[in-house]
């Protein structure tokens, strides 16, 4: 008995016209819930003509501005640098007790 081949048909895309188009220019960024709080919260303190969130993606993923990208990532970073604690050896001091 033949073998009888099957074809998957595959979904059809949106039509040309489709609202939901994304922008010919951006810039993805990855990062943790808290770091995207904190970049959510600097984009809200921008003016409104300012502002770089595009899109909103999903917990961890911005679609923002390709020109703001450099300033996010120098302000993240700075913000990181300020909120980074290290463990300070005690030179001379009995811990034990």
């Amino acid at each position: 008995m033949p073998a009888s081949k099957q074809t998957k048909k595959r979904p059809r895309s949106k039509s040309p016209g489709a609202t939901n188009a994304l922008p010919s220019a951006g810039y993805l960024l990855t990062c943790d819930a808290p770091t995207k709080q904190y970049i959510k919260a600097f984009n809200e303190s921008k003016s409104a003509d300012k502002k770089f969130i595009i899109e909103d993606l999903d917990p961890t993923h911005l679609l923002v501005k390709e020109k703001a990208r450099e300033e996010i990532l120098r302000k993240v970073e700075e913000w990181m640098d300020a909120n980074v604690f290290s463990n300070i050896e005690r030179v001379g001091e009995n811990l034990e007790t």
